[in-house]
């Protein structure tokens, strides 16, 4: 298969289609625990449900689809995306939108992982920068999805962005069945095998480069969770933006996700993955404290909130493709082991995140900049931990 520009646009659908799930709905939370009867904030757990599911499903599909394929894995998935969507838009109670919602995450994860490992397949040596532009789909997402979530909300109540997921869903589908063709000529009949899988993946680990991005990237993206969770209720409860003002502010502030994403796939062949993983965690930390600072110091304002979180937006964008190229690149053989490994570690942050920002739950802001600056903290220490060399190594370097 020669990479082709439809190929790669087909997969930054795939790779955004976890975020557009999660984007378009997030202005529709009100809204929709008012229309299913939900506690307040029960719509966190739908949020949460659904990164679990998503996360603790690459872990089994990315390694099948090294066993038997690529494409049946993908189809299969995506057809689950579409009955889990349709299982939501018809839901007449919250814990019936949360049974669909961890559905669909089940569904939703085979894209990502499976995109991730295609790329492996089809460009080969200069995936790292086709992994890097593919991200920009899920960036994209994150950035855009919020806005028209909030105009679909307004015009449509809560249904109109599950509709709108469903119609992405199916077009997905149809370009994977049209114009997708297996990419892994090399099936490894023992990849995926229940008895074998941990050992796989503690083997993954061992790799001292990849259980430092695998870390790495857990904290960020429970860091950059807190606020994409906790934002709706603080921008529109608090600060009393409308669901479309809420999507708007959000998006502007979360471009710099696809500005750190273009820097790492123009730069990523010449400064290598880890470098560019600790510059990115460090602007994720310094934009987390920030935000933190300026809420103690100066209270609570669109401006104040959303300035600082630019910076960790930036080192977000440029941070999880080149972690995610850092370990899927040197294992070519199980690149589906080692995709399943980081969409893990990446919803793993998130669910943990999501869960305490749950349980903080106070009515302010505080509980969302405070989770946020405990995973950025996190994020970067275990990066400096694990990215040190032995002092054995130093010295004989110096020697």
């Amino acid at each position: 298969m020669n990479p082709s520009r439809l190929l790669l646009t087909i997969l930054m659908v795939l790779t955004a289609m976890g975020e557009i799930s999660t984007q378009l709905i997030i202005p529709a939370l009100g809204a929709l625990e008012q229309g299913l009867g939900g506690a307040h904030g029960a719509s966190l757990a739908a949020l949460s449900a659904f990164v679990a599911a998503f996360g603790l499903g690459q872990l089994l599909l990315g390694p099948l689809s090294d066993r038997i394929g690529r494409r049946p894995v993908l189809i299969g998935g995506l057809s689950l995306y579409l009955a889990a969507t349709a299982w939501m838009f018809l839901a007449d109670s919250m814990t019936d939108f949360i049974l669909g919602r961890v559905v669909q995450g089940l569904g939703a994860c085979a894209a990502l992982v499976l995109a991730r490992a295609i790329v492996r397949d089809v460009w080969k040596a200069q995936a790292a920068p086709a992994l890097a532009l593919t991200v920009i789909g899920m960036l994209s997402a994150i950035a855009l999805a919020p806005m028209v979530g909030g105009l679909l909300t307004q015009w449509g109540g809560w249904h109109a962005p599950i509709l709108a997921s469903l119609t992405i869903g199916s077009l997905a589908l149809l370009a994977v069945l049209a114009f997708y063709r297996e990419s892994n000529p090399s099936l490894d009949p023992k990849a995926g095998h229940p008895a074998t899988l941990a050992r796989d993946y503690f083997d993954l680990l061992k790799q001292r480069s990849s259980r430092a991005l695998a870390f790495t990237l857990a904290g960020t993206y429970g860091a950059m969770f807190a606020v994409v969770a906790g934002s709706s209720a603080v921008y529109i409860g608090l600060l009393g933006l409308s669901a479309a003002e809420y999507g708007l502010a959000f998006g502007a502030t979360i471009s710099g996700l696809i500005g750190g994403a273009l820097f790492t796939q123009r730069k990523i062949m010449q400064l290598g993955p880890q470098r560019i993983v600790g510059i990115g965690v460090s602007l994720v930390a310094a934009g987390a404290l920030t935000t933190l600072l300026v809420h103690a110091t100066l209270g609570l304002s669109v401006l104040g909130l959303s300035l600082p979180q630019v910076l960790v937006t930036l080192g977000g964008g440029m941070l999880i493709p080149a972690s995610v190229a850092g370990v899927v690149m040197p294992n070519a053989h199980r690149a589906g082991l080692a995709a399943g490994l980081m969409g893990f570690a990446q919803m793993l942050g998130a669910t943990c995140s999501g869960l305490l920002l749950g349980a903080l739950q106070d009515g302010s802001a505080w509980p969302m900049v405070g989770v946020q600056a405990v995973f950025a903290v996190a994020a970067i220490s275990a990066f400096a931990v694990m990215t040190r060399k032995p002092r054995g190594e130093v010295v004989s370097v110096a020697g």
